[in-house]
């Protein structure tokens, strides 16, 4: 792949967008003064590749990438760079292989949103990073060399070298995907330890689930039992429920037939009723037609009187209107008149204009003429003035031509003999500064050997200090190891930890009510502290391991009990467990403290072995010593007497035994709950040797940080040395440079006085021309003097005529311009006329039109004044009329309104007689709805017991009925029956009815995690093997390439420097892949120890050794050098320059520079520059043709160079 294009936008100070184009083969070269923006360039196309660290996209945050805006321009909201490159070859990922080109675009905006895209579809950075992976692009390759980074390949730490081999080598991929599986398997082994844990945490639930299956099933076989009884009392009592509902159904009919009785009477009442309500309606509504009678005739009146004041309102209008237009009319007839005189007078001017026109052009013609030979005249005088200018022309420059050449010999002279004296003086100085010279030399010579042997001292030093260091690193190494092995265990401990505080938060032992309830109650904080939730027995309890095991009985039984604050919350917690469907559980409440016991004072209670936290205190010390421990076993069966019968304590045996007031409990309990105190007992075990370790570790790191403290002190002495050392070798080599400077100036000395000699011997020749030369300059001045004069008074002659000739031309000129403006006045006269007769011919028609349209208005009012008059007279004739209809109507209403008054007094009577029989239908209603109810009571009570058959049987209450005697059956014998298998239910205490389906789930859930443990085993072994094959694969890959690149390196290194010698060396390591990479430099004549003697430029040469060794070996799509030729002097860039070029067969350079000999091999030149009100402005490009090149190189300045190259375009 090759870069072809780069396109910026908003991108630092590229304000606006540029689009650069590179030469795909060859050197692309850009050039531009400081600060213009050239670097920016190689910030970009770093940044589109991936870059994430603004430190070296020269930064302090990701968002100063973006245009940040000036006094002239706005900041930009976004940058974007998009790098295009060429893949005609198909050298890329399997991905886009079949792509010509691959554009890369890279989108920031200041919200912090960063888009990726390849060829403008958006993409993941690791899918831009896999696309340059190994090929030497990237923040750490070797294709991009900025500013600095040629110095810190040279000073950089060996293993910092060491990414370039490795980026080369390929094995960039390898390290990643190492990495990658060494955190699978860190994953894995954190996994599998987990799964360890909770296994053994739930062998532990197994065993203590068995007992729960049996007593499970017995409690079954009981419930079945009870079932059956309770289902035949059930039955009895359905049947007896459905007899009452019968003899209630029969009440109700009679209640029924009397109420219907009622109710047609009522249903009389009201038809009557209706039948006036419906009169009275009727008879409003024509009441109401009568009003709006009424209504309409009062409005006939009133609009009538309305219109006749409009009528006479029009006939003042018109009057009006008409006395107007009469005087309009007046005033139009005299204006007619007076434009009819107008356009008469405007006639007879326009006939005397005329005249003036035709005289004023006669003249102008005349004037014209005569204008036309003077001009000739003066045309003649002037080409004659001219042809002696040019003779006089002709004559100064041969003048000032002599003259000049008079003045540079007079010059040459006199700095030829200030030279010479120049020169005598230097005669003498040289002689004495080189006898100084001589004196110099010997005295540096002394001061070497001196330096000599105080290196040779510290040599010693150094080597005593090197010896210390290596045994004190030996022991903090051994001190890092056992530090190591304590973090180790302090994680493996931590680690279960972990697992058990996970278990023991999901509340593993306990009923499935008390888990699902505990669930429920921490993901609704808010529920349980209204309900008073605290949690269960277990979590305020810590045991003694005797405790454990000879209060297991007790402790097996009230551990998953479950806590509240308070006894008033039991009601609002029996209401939410029936709605969640739970199973049973049980309670205590801490105001609800239990029974102090009368136990002897003497004997050892379980409260002495347990240890209480918080307000559960009380309640446990109070509960908990009643249970009195008895280790003798042989006495314990002889408490069985009746001495303490109504005692409120129990006895426990070391064996396990339970004996109470009731019953004796014979067996050890193994139940989970027991496993959640002891897992909680392990966790404070486990917090305890974790502080333990901590603070062991803690130790270790005081002890470490001391004696690594001590070795620092020993390496900043040996620091100091190695400082000292190198400050005598610089100061020995500077010496040694001062000395080899004396003995080269006094042989230059020597040099330069015999060069002096020979140099006045010259200049006493060369003044000898000059001043043969001089004398022939002056006689060649007389003579062009002379001719001169002359030409001057024959050229004063000729202008006096030209001046004569001028006045002639002007005086005509007047004439001719008074004249045009006589003749223009006259046109412009007549032009008004002409404009004037138009206006008054149309003032005159439209006055006529005028005239006309008043006579037609002044018709139409008459005829308006007509119509309101006729109007006005229809109006008052038709009133009288309206006001007499208007009082019959209002007569008519009152006969009604009279009547309908008469019919309401009989409808109220009517009504209260209708009042008096519902009353009689209410007494009815009520003694109906009694009955009913009892039906309804009888009902439902029958419903609810065959809802409760329903529920435990499927067969329907009348098939029940005909299975079983209902004579022969005893009820309260059932009833007494029902009660004892209830009693002998309840005395079995808690029982896990889920205990068969745990077991099975539980035993499921440990064959599942058994096959995950061996299965996170298997995966554990496979990375740890692949791990080993991408290290082996990886080292044969670095070995080949380093050995490669060393050999390169050399030979690269000889032909920048033309000679001495190269090589990289790697550090001890016990592994290949830890290796660094040193480098051994000798310029030719040196034998250097320390690759810092070397000086800027020799650092440059030899970081660009190694980059183009590499580059030879292993070559990347481009490669970017930013300024790497700015130490080298103008030899090495030569050098430089010559390597460049023989690479560009098969490689793209892109190059960023200052210097005018680089710029000289570019095939493709930028400039970039800066204008103010623009920003960033990339000119463009220019071939880089041998003439382009000669000019480059000899412009004074970079400035200089862009104006150059803009002229160029």
């Amino acid at each position: 792949m090759r870069i072809k294009s780069l396109k910026v936008s908003g991108f630092k100070s590229f304000c606006h967008s540029v689009d650069i184009k590179f030469q795909q083969n060859g050197i692309t070269v850009v050039i531009g003064p400081n600060g213009c923006g050239k670097s920016n360039v190689v910030d970009a196309i770093r940044w589109v590749l991936g870059e994430q660290r603004p430190k070296h996209l020269r930064g302090g945050s990701m968002e100063d990438v973006i245009f940040n805006g000036s006094s002239y321009q706005k900041p930009m909201g976004m940058a974007e760079v998009t790098l295009t490159f060429t893949n005609t070859e198909g050298d890329t990922i399997r991905n886009y292989e079949q792509y010509t080109e691959i554009a890369i675009t890279r989108r920031l905006y200041r919200s912090g949103e960063s888009v990726y895209m390849i060829n403008k579809t958006p993409v993941r950075l690791k899918d831009i990073r896999e696309l340059f992976m190994d090929t030497g692009v990237g923040g750490t390759g070797y294709s991009i060399v900025e500013q600095g980074r040629v110095g810190e390949i040279v000073s950089a730490r060996p293993a910092d070298r060491r990414v370039l081999i490795d980026d080369a080598a390929g094995i960039v991929k390898f390290r990643i995907k190492r990495e990658a599986a060494e955190r699978r398997m860190e994953e894995t082994l954190q996994n599998l330890l987990r799964v360890n844990d909770v296994l053994g945490a739930l062998r532990e639930q197994e065993e203590g689930l068995r007992d729960q299956v049996e007593r499970a099933r017995s409690f079954i076989s009981l419930k079945e039992e009870s079932s059956l009884i309770e289902k035949q009392l059930l039955c009895l009592n359905w049947h007896q429920a459905g007899a009452n509902e019968k003899q209630s159904s029969q009440s109700i009919e009679e209640y029924r037939q009397k109420h219907q009785d009622v109710q047609n009477d009522l249903a009389a009442e009201e038809t009557r009723l209706q039948q006036l309500s419906l009169e009275q309606t009727q008879r409003g509504a024509e009441i109401q037609q009568r009003r709006e009678k009424v209504y309409e005739k009062e409005r006939e009146i009133q609009e009538a009187e309305n219109q006749r004041n409009l009528e006479r309102q029009n006939l003042e209008n018109v009057n009006e209107q008409q006395q107007r237009q009469a005087e309009e009319l007046a005033e139009l007839q005299d204006k007619l008149k007076f434009l009819e005189g107008d356009r008469n007078q405007g006639s007879s001017l326009a006939d005397q204009l005329k005249t003036r026109v035709e005289t004023a052009q006669e003249s102008l013609s005349e004037f014209e003429q005569e204008k036309l030979e003077r001009e000739t005249e003066l045309q003649e005088v002037t080409d004659l003035q001219q042809q002696l200018q040019k003779k006089l022309l002709k004559i100064h420059t041969e003048l000032t031509s002599q003259t000049n050449q008079d003045s540079f010999l007079n010059e040459r002279l006199e700095s030829l003999l200030e030279r010479q004296q120049k020169l005598k003086q230097q005669d003498d100085s040289h002689r004495m500064l080189h006898e100084d010279a001589g004196k110099k030399r010997d005295s540096a010579e002394e001061k070497t050997l001196s330096l000599r042997q105080q290196l040779d001292l510290i040599e010693e030093q150094l080597q005593h200090l090197e010896q210390t260091i290596e045994t004190d690193s030996e022991l903090i190494e051994e001190e890092e190891t056992k530090l190591v092995e304590e973090q180790y265990q302090q994680s493996v401990i931590r680690s279960r930890l972990e697992s058990l505080v996970q278990i023991q938060h999901s509340y593993e032992g306990f009923s499935d009510s008390v888990k699902t309830f505990m669930h429920l109650m921490q993901e609704d904080p808010a529920k349980a502290q209204s309900f008073g939730v605290l949690g269960v027995v277990a979590d305020f309890i810590n045991a003694e391991p005797e405790a454990l095991e000879q209060g297991a009985p007790v402790m097996a039984e009230v551990l998953d009990w479950v806590v509240l604050k308070s006894k008033d919350q039991f009601s609002k917690v029996e209401s939410f467990c029936e709605s969640q469907g739970l199973g049973a559980m049980k309670f205590i409440a801490l105001d609800r403290l239990p029974t102090e016991s009368d136990r002897p004072t003497e004997q050892l209670s379980l409260k002495d072995f347990l240890e209480f936290r918080g307000e559960f205190e009380s309640w446990g010390n109070r509960f908990f010593s009643r249970f009195l421990l008895d280790d003798d076993s042989a006495h314990f069966w002889n408490r069985l007497d009746n001495e303490w019968t109504g005692s409120t304590f129990e006895w426990l045996s070391a064996n396990g035994s339970r004996l109470s007031e009731i019953a004796a409990g014979i067996g050890k309990a193994g139940t989970p709950t027991l496993g959640f105190l002891k897992r909680q007992q392990e966790i404070s075990e486990l917090e305890e040797e974790a502080e333990k370790l901590q603070q062991h570790c803690i130790r270790l790191e005081e002890e470490l940080e001391q004696k690594q403290l001590k070795l620092s002190e020993l390496r900043t002495e040996q620091q100091q040395q190695l400082k000292s050392q190198r400050e005598t070798e610089l100061e020995w080599l500077s010496l040694s440079k001062e000395l080899e400077h004396h003995q080269l100036e006094y042989k230059r000395l020597g040099q330069m006085l015999e060069q002096n000699q020979n140099d006045l011997d010259r200049l006493e020749d060369e003044i000898e021309i000059h001043q043969k030369r001089q004398e022939s300059v002056n006689d060649s001045l007389a003579s062009l003097e002379n001719q001169r004069r002359e030409l001057d008074e024959e050229l004063m002659l000729q202008e006096e005529r030209i001046e004569v000739q001028k006045q002639r031309v002007e005086e005509i000129s007047a004439k001719l311009l008074d004249q045009k403006v006589a003749l223009t006045e006259a046109l412009e006269q007549q032009k008004n006329l002409v404009e004037n007769e138009q206006r008054l011919q149309r003032e005159h028609l439209e006055c006529e039109r005028r005239i006309e349209s008043l006579l037609n208005l002044r018709d139409e009012g008459d005829q308006k004044l007509q119509k309101s008059e006729q109007r006005i007279m229809e109006i008052d004739a038709s009133f009288d009329q309206m006001l007499e209809q208007r009082e019959l109507l209002k007569g008519e209403l009152d006969t009604e309104l009279e009547l309908q008054e008469r019919k309401n007094e009989e409808h109220h009577l009517q009504n209260q007689q209708l009042q008096e029989i519902r009353q009689q239908l209410e007494a009815s209603n009520e003694a109906l709805h009694q009955q009913s109810l009892k039906q309804t009571e009888f009902r439902m009570l029958r419903e609810q017991l065959e809802t409760q058959l329903a529920e435990i049987s499927d067969q329907s209450p009348e098939e029940l009925m005909k299975e079983i005697d209902a004579d022969a059956l005893d009820q309260a014998a059932l009833s007494r029956e029902s009660r004892s298998l209830k009693a002998r239910i309840s005395s079995m205490g808690n029982v896990n009815l889920s205990a068969p389906e745990e077991y099975e789930a539980l035993m499921e859930r440990i064959g599942f995690l058994s096959t995950q443990s061996e299965d996170l085993q298997q995966a554990t072994d496979d990375l740890k093997k692949t791990i080993r094959d991408i290290n082996n694969e990886s080292r044969r890959r670095f070995r080949e390439m380093f050995d490669q690149v060393n050999v390169k390196f050399r030979e690269v290194f000889q032909t920048l420097f033309e000679g001495g010698d190269a090589s990289m060396v790697l550090t001890e390591s016990e592994d290949l892949l830890d290796a660094g990479i040193d480098i051994v430099a000798q310029p030719p004549g040196k034998k250097l120890q320390n690759l810092n003697l070397l000086s800027g430029g020799e650092k440059a040469l030899t970081a660009i050794s190694l980059i183009f060794a590499i580059f030879l070996i292993k070559p990347s799509p481009f490669c970017l050098l930013d300024e790497v030729d700015a130490p080298l002097d103008d030899a090495n860039v030569v050098r430089f320059n010559r390597l460049i070029q023989s690479l560009t067969d098969n490689a793209q350079f892109i190059v960023i520079t200052h210097n005018k000999k680089t710029m000289e091999i570019g095939d493709l030149l930028y400039g970039v520059t800066w204008k103010i009100r623009y920003f960033q402005d990339c000119l463009s490009s220019i071939p880089g043709s041998p003439k382009t090149r000669r000019l480059i190189s000899r412009v004074v300045s970079e400035k200089t160079a862009l104006r150059f190259f803009s002229q160029l375009k």
